[in-house]
């Protein structure tokens, strides 16, 4: 039998204690077909996933913030337990179905990857409701990588036969998936993304995008700001952090050595440090 990988107990075990503390934990659905769950008390946190997981893989943070915080954390469309791509929407408008559902009307977001580009392109359309912007591994609406992302074409190609736990499969071994600085936590990466299969059935995403595209309104952005990047990460993403350190007024940029893409895994102690000292500066 092979061993059991000490960083997937600790996640499950973190799962199962939430789950313990349930008196204290609100979930529910949004009027947008979203999934979400709320824990702690104090100033809103809102965590917002990375494309291909869901809300789990912030169980490291969760058990962190709720101690000082509310934290809320949601299901983007199609992923977890949220309502599938089946009508026109947008990642914002969703978003702020989750706060209303949480009677929360103005927080800190902290986004990772398709998350960051989320909490971007809220903080644009809805900029009273955001206290502070924490980008990890960042996405960004508008941005287009060059050159063009060849290694995800096997994955596609899986989709399109219907394969979707083969393409599920392929995409957890490319290089955006991987861990670069804590290997054990591979098995959890995988889990969450072999539990969203889903995505790699649908058809067509009939998302309404924020127009005009963040990339072109960064100027706009007047909240605290802290980006976080993994130094193993992908070039594309060392770009787009750049370009948000470089574009959004008092931006902080914090590199954090070896980790790679999913860096509040990866390197979840560093990754604490630098949301705690960011969160607790007034």
């Amino acid at each position: 039998m092979a061993p059991v990988n000490r960083h997937y107990l600790a996640f499950l075990l973190l799962l199962v204690l939430q789950a313990a503390a349930g008196a204290q934990v609100a979930s529910g659905t949004s009027a947008n077909g979203l999934s979400y769950e709320a824990s702690g008390s104090g100033d809103a946190v809102v965590l917002i996933h990375a494309f291909s997981v869901d809300r789990r893989m912030w169980a490291p943070q969760v058990a962190l913030l709720e101690r000082r915080y509310r934290v809320v954390r949601y299901d983007l469309r199609g992923h977890g337990k949220s309502d599938a791509p089946s009508a026109p929407y947008s990642t914002f408008e969703d978003l702020r179905s989750v706060l209303d559902a949480v009677g929360v009307n103005r927080a800190t977001l902290i986004g990772l990857s398709a998350g960051s580009e989320v909490a971007t392109d809220f903080a644009l359309a809805y900029p009273d409701r955001v206290a502070r912007l924490i980008l990890a591994s960042p996405g960004l609406s508008g941005f287009v990588p060059a050159p063009p992302l060849t290694w995800v074409q096997p994955v596609f190609q899986a989709a399109a036969k219907g394969d979707s736990a083969g393409a599920a499969k392929l995409w957890a071994a490319t290089p955006i998936m991987a861990m670069r600085n804590d290997i054990a936590a591979t098995a959890t990466v995988n889990d969450l993304v072999m539990s969203n299969t889903r995505i790699w059935t649908y058809r067509a995403n009939p998302v309404q995008p924020l127009t005009p595209p963040a990339i072109k309104r960064l100027a706009e952005l007047k909240c605290p700001t802290l980006v976080i990047l993994g130094e193993q990460d992908l070039p594309h993403i060392k770009e787009i952090a750049a370009l948000l350190a470089g574009g959004i007024a008092g931006a902080r940029l914090v590199t954090i050595p070896r980790a790679g893409h999913m860096v509040n895994l990866d390197a979840r102690d560093a990754f604490n440090q630098a949301v705690e000292t960011f969160l607790a500066a007034r």
